[in-house]
């Protein structure tokens, strides 16, 4: 049962975050009925992002606690960078000008990038399975 309602988890909240990412009028549109501004797309496109994160560690988790501590920490990883991208683009074209755009932009990379290094260096000490 837990594994059919992570593997339903996982395909909803990835298809959700990529309909998000990819069209977040639209979607914002579709979920509330109301026509989005500016900030609502850029909020809508980190959710997007933060809804596949979600995703997948509810599909490395179907399988065993190993798996599942390696897509938490694939997840945190992938939305770390990909939100510091987002939030990169939005200052850049200048679709965001809040005074932490880029405090936020430069620490969401700099975390993407220090668990990219923890995941290819990999923990010697970490418990990959049951004791």
């Amino acid at each position: 049962m837990l594994q059919r309602l992570l593997t339903l988890a996982a395909v909803v909240e990835c298809l959700a975050g990529v309909a998000f990412a990819l069209v977040p009028g639209g979607m914002v549109l579709l979920l509330l009925g109301l026509e989005p501004g500016v900030a609502a797309i850029a909020i809508a496109r980190v959710a997007g992002v933060a809804l596949i994160a979600l995703g997948i560690p509810c599909w490395g988790a179907r399988q065993n606690a190993g798996g599942a501590a390696r897509s938490a920490t694939t997840a945190i990883t992938f939305y770390n960078a990909v939100v510091g991208l987002l939030l990169t683009g939005f200052a850049v074209t200048g679709l965001a000008h809040g005074i932490f755009i880029w405090i936020a932009a430069i620490f969401h990379l700099i975390l993407g990038l220090a668990f990219a290094a923890a995941l290819l260096l990999g923990d010697p000490h970490a418990k990959t399975g049951p004791s």
